[in-house]
């Protein structure tokens, strides 16, 4: 695979998964105030709705941060062993390369 078109695909998708990552929390965090504000509750018991809420985000925050940074520890992983397979390559074309000017040199 061409290593220039591995890595902006690589970062193409860790943009898309925060674009879709905020949008999914800020739909989240809407959708649970406005429940929270409509309802007809007492203050007591809307504070602790909201409590609640916010400890479900920050719950959910954390999942997503997680698998956000799981996603690109192996993207990290798939870049170095992609990294690696080029340089390898690229040594070998080398020392052929060279190999074949000592042999046009002293041949």
């Amino acid at each position: 695979m061409n290593y220039k078109k591995y890595l902006h695909s690589g970062l193409s998708d860790n943009t898309d998964t925060a674009k879709v990552l905020a949008a999914l929390l800020a739909g989240v965090a809407l959708g649970a105030a406005i429940g929270i504000l409509f309802a007809p509750e007492s203050g007591s018991e809307t504070r602790s709705l909201l409590s609640d809420k916010a400890k479900d985000l920050a719950s959910n925050v954390k999942d997503k941060v997680q698998t956000a940074k799981d996603s690109l520890s192996v993207k990290a992983d798939e870049l170095k062993e992609t990294k690696d397979e080029v340089v390898t390559k690229v040594k070998e074309k080398f020392n052929k390369a060279s190999g074949e000017v000592d042999g046009a040199v002293n041949g």
